[in-house]
């Protein structure tokens, strides 16, 4: 090591690194010039550059300072703010253009290359239909809503989001999570789990405030879409950032705990349970499930569950990557069809619901359903529960979309992106929708299937719509357990989000602690108030990092001309006295003092190494030869 250069970290107090010995080397280049030569270069330079000290308005004003002319930063912030929704109308251009980019369907649409996107948008659209079915009817059962309305929720969002959004991939429809909160706030009101054993007459229910639970499910959707829009309008997009990845794992993975709590019910056969609210629920309902209520338990419905729930893991976990591997097709086979199908015909020749006291889908309705928005007296009633499943939503659909755009790479917006679900929500209220989110699975079969376009939305719409038209009257026998089923094979990917905190805690304690407390808060609390408390957290977090950060020393890494945190690093020198401080915060009035005391911290330190003894003699010596030996 060469002579005269010093190597410092910080205290072990600061940064929990052991600091280690002092050293000190000259840099080579300052080796080479002569001792007197170096002396007097550096005298000189110190004497042509020395000034007396002065603050910042002394500084200004001997430097003649002009200061910029610009009105008040209010008032500039205004108006940039603003041009947003007075720019349209500024010429009949500027009217068309920002016309066109709220439609993003005239952009893409006129310039639809046929032959070498048609066949992959009819596949694609075909296969992500095939799956709309089934899981729209089931989450439709975590809804409380009729089965029928989730092949009405995998239809009319489907096509409003083709007009209006600009992800070729996400596929809108019914989501778990989503429709679990939905359920929730329509048991809340329509009290319709204690009216009603199981979905046999769910259209004619009425409940105690007058309102069926469908009406309740589209006044919800409407809310959602209203707040959406006008998040969009306001240009507040920027709120997703404040979702980090582990507060929106977190929150999912507890929030499908919940759903899968609740299916184990039609699982296990067992009817007329309490309803359970509020916190603690979660641990109530598995209290009646397997201690009050175990001696109900349906055999056969726990035989035919366990069967269906093979099928379905064997099939998506083996079967069909061994023939994407073997034969190199992206198309995955349709096992949750083949369950409700074979669910179906099966429990129609065997009488599962007479000769097993199983339950049923019954009756599901046939043709289009009518139009009408839903009554406005509703949303005062609806806007907690609307609110978090508009956020949920948001925040789900534009990571999504984010993230697949950059992968095909092509440009989604995300203030397009909340008009775009804004508006899907609230067309789709005027049918018994409930409200939409995009489903992880179904994109990820979209961008396997090789999708181009979102005019693949035409043909899975077109597929949902004969289901409709035509085949719902026979899913009448369809067993309830045979949904359940679905929903908890579908769950399995959401849960595998355990095996990130494997990865997280060698990467980051606190981003760890943000996604084990969102997930407890969300499993043992409730979903609306666990998805408050993540949030909250995480902000907290980011409060405490900002207000005790950590600093450190920077040096030259030996060979390069990196300048890197020294207690990381062992080869990291100082050369000629230059020392840089790295505080791992922006300078806030909460955390100034601490950055007093961090610099004290690191002078003090600085001033141990043998560099700064050697400068301390070589400043005096400058000093000296200015002819100033007291200044």
């Amino acid at each position: 090591m060469p002579p005269n250069s010093s190597k410092i970290t910080p205290t072990e107090v600061e940064t929990g690194i052991k600091p280690r010995s002092v050293q000190s080397r000259r840099s080579s280049l300052a080796d080479e010039i002569p001792p007197s030569t170096r002396k007097k270069s550096i005298a000189d330079d110190f004497g042509r550059n020395i000034r007396p000290p002065m603050n910042q308005v002394e500084f200004d004003e001997k430097f003649s300072y002009q200061k910029p002319e610009q009105e008040d930063p209010f008032v500039h912030h205004a108006k940039k703010y603003f041009q947003r929704y007075t720019h349209p109308f500024t010429s009949f251009s500027a009217f068309k253009y920002n016309l066109l980019s709220f439609l993003p369907i005239t952009n893409w649409l006129p310039t639809y290359n046929c032959k070498e996107n048609l066949v992959n948008d009819v596949i694609g659209g075909l296969t992500v239909g095939i799956m709309h079915v089934p899981q729209g009817i089931a989450y439709a059962v975590l809804a409380k809503v009729p089965p029928v309305n989730g092949l009405y929720t995998s239809l009319f969002p489907t096509l409003l989001y083709m007009i209006f959004g600009m992800s070729r991939h996400n596929s809108i429809g019914s989501f778990a999570v989503v429709s679990l909160m939905t359920g929730m706030a329509v048991d809340r009101i329509t009290h319709v789990t204690e009216i009603q054993d199981g979905f046999l007459n769910l259209n004619e229910t009425i409940n105690l405030q007058g309102y069926t639970p469908s009406e309740v499910a589209a006044s919800i959707t409407l809310s959602v879409g209203l707040m959406q829009f006008l998040m969009g309008f306001l240009g507040l997009d920027f709120i997703i950032t404040y979702f980090s990845d582990q507060v929106v794992a977190g929150f999912t993975t507890g929030a499908s705990c919940h759903v899968l709590v609740s299916q184990i019910k039609d699982l296990l056969g067992i009817r007329k349970l309490r309803n359970r609210q509020g916190p603690g629920y979660i641990v109530m309902r598995l209290y009646d499930l397997f201690i009050d209520r175990f001696s109900d338990i349906n055999l056969f419905s726990i035989s035919i569950s366990l069967i269906m729930m093979t099928i379905l893991i064997v099939g998506k976990e083996f079967v069909n990557p061994k023939l994407n591997k073997r034969f190199n097709i992206n198309i995955p086979i349709p096992f949750e069809l083949f369950v409700l199908v074979g669910g179906t015909l099966t429990s129609y020749l065997m009488d599962f619901n007479g000769s097993h006291n199983m339950k049923i889908a019954s009756k599901i309705p046939t043709g289009l359903p009518n139009a009408s928005f839903p009554d406005f007296r509703l949303i005062p009633y609806v806007i907690p529960e609307a609110f978090s499943i508009a956020i949920v939503s948001m925040a789900v659909h534009i990571s999504l979309a984010k993230m697949f755009a950059k992968k095909q790479e092509y440009e989604v917006l995300a203030g397009q992106e909340l008009y775009a679900i804004g508006l899907t929500s609230i067309g789709s209220s005027a049918f018994p929708c409930y409200p939409v989110a995009c489903s992880l699975g179904r994109t990820l079969v979209n961008v396997a299937a090789g999708t181009k376009t979102q005019l693949s939305s035409i043909f899975s719409s077109l597929l949902v719509l004969s289901v409709m038209l035509y085949f719902a009257r026979f899913l009448e026998t369809l067993p309830m357990c045979a949904l359940s089923a679905i929903v908890v094979v579908a769950l399995k990917g959401i849960l595998d989000k355990f095996a990130d905190l494997r990865l997280l805690w060698p990467l980051s304690k606190i981003d760890f602690s943000i996604w084990v407390i969102s997930f407890m808060a969300t499993t043992f609390i409730d979903v609306t108030e666990g998805l408050i408390i993540a949030i909250g957290y995480a902000l907290f977090t980011t409060i405490m990092r900002e207000q005790w950060p950590r600093w450190h020393l920077l040096g030259n890494v030996e060979g390069t001309a990196d300048f890197r945190d020294s207690e990381r690093y062992e080869n990291v020198y100082f050369f000629n006295g230059i020392c840089i401080f790295r505080f791992d915060s922006p300078l806030l009035f909460t955390n100034v003092e601490n950055f007093k005391a961090s610099v004290q911290k690191a002078f003090s330190a600085w001033q141990e190494s043998h560099e700064y003894y050697i400068l301390k003699h070589e400043r005096a010596n400058m000093l000296m030869s200015l002819g100033d030996p007291d200044r």
